[in-house]
């Protein structure tokens, strides 16, 4: 690990985040995402992205990268594609980080937008002290990245659907629909009603060819996973489906890292 963070980590952090950092757990949980994704190439080139998913794990626990943008992180900085970048996420999430989880708030739902399910082990109890330490932790967090956002322009940028999400792939975790989860074609559970869940279960179920609108109407009217969404969804849902077969391009905001469908004017 990098001695700047480490020196951040023995400095700052409670002693209850800093011993789960170390805790077996932890180790056991690296071990897992080296053995499964990190090894291969040159002995230097496997150490270094060894120490790189250390760094990830201390900044994370530091709460200088968001939860949210976890597997992107590790997909960028351990160069994985993004399903081996997500899996490795869920694995830090589920049993580097829910251990202590009152540390994390929004970890149930990041684990959930990644697919995975929440550990079946209770997490460490933690006395209100630590809790309100955690909290303060997590407002001086959001506080630097509000300042940051302001200073950023927003820049809205069109593309297709698959395009976006290659190169946002919080994109591909948004959400259409506010049911639970929706069935999807050739995958043994069912998923949080994602973008990317929803293009495979279209793909799946429609055949990989470009279709016609007749075709896409068919999908999103009368789909079973359609019925309870109201006509606001499935405009959206539609627009997604739509680029997804090259008829349209998506807005993005690159601050939100999200489709504005507000300002997306059919024909």
């Amino acid at each position: 690990m990098d001695q700047e963070i480490r020196d951040k980590i023995k400095s700052t952090l409670p002693q209850v985040e800093f011993d789960n950092l170390y805790a077996d757990h932890t180790s056991e949980a690296n071990g897992k995402i080296i053995e499964g994704y990190l090894r291969g190439g040159t002995a230097e080139a496997e150490q270094k992205r060894i120490e790189d998913m250390k760094d990830i794990l201390g900044l994370v626990t530091l709460k200088e990268i968001r939860l949210e943008d976890l597997a992107a992180e590790i997909g960028k900085r351990l160069a994985l594609e993004s399903g081996a970048a997500q899996a490795g996420a869920l694995i830090m999430l589920q049993q580097g980080f829910y251990p202590i989880k009152d540390f994390f708030p929004g970890i149930e739902d990041t684990i959930w937008k990644l697919g995975g399910e929440l550990p079946k082990t209770a997490p460490k109890p933690l006395d209100e002290q630590l809790k309100v330490r955690a909290q303060e932790i997590e407002a001086m967090q959001r506080q630097e990245e509000l300042k940051e956002q302001e200073r950023l322009a927003d820049t809205v940028i069109t593309a297709p659907i698959e395009k976006l999400m290659e190169q946002y792939p919080e994109v591909g975790q948004m959400t259409i629909g506010s049911q639970t989860a929706i069935a999807v074609k050739n995958m043994s559970v069912n998923m949080k009603p994602m973008i990317k869940y929803w293009i495979h279960d279209y793909k799946e179920k429609m055949g990989y060819y470009q279709h016609s609108n007749l075709e896409r109407v068919q999908y999103v009217c009368h789909d079973p996973n359609t019925r309870s969404m109201n006509e606001e969804e499935r405009r959206q849902l539609n627009l997604v489906l739509k680029s997804c077969d090259g008829e349209a391009e998506l807005p993005l905001s690159t601050r939100t890292k999200k489709i504005d469908f507000s300002l997306v004017t059919e024909d």
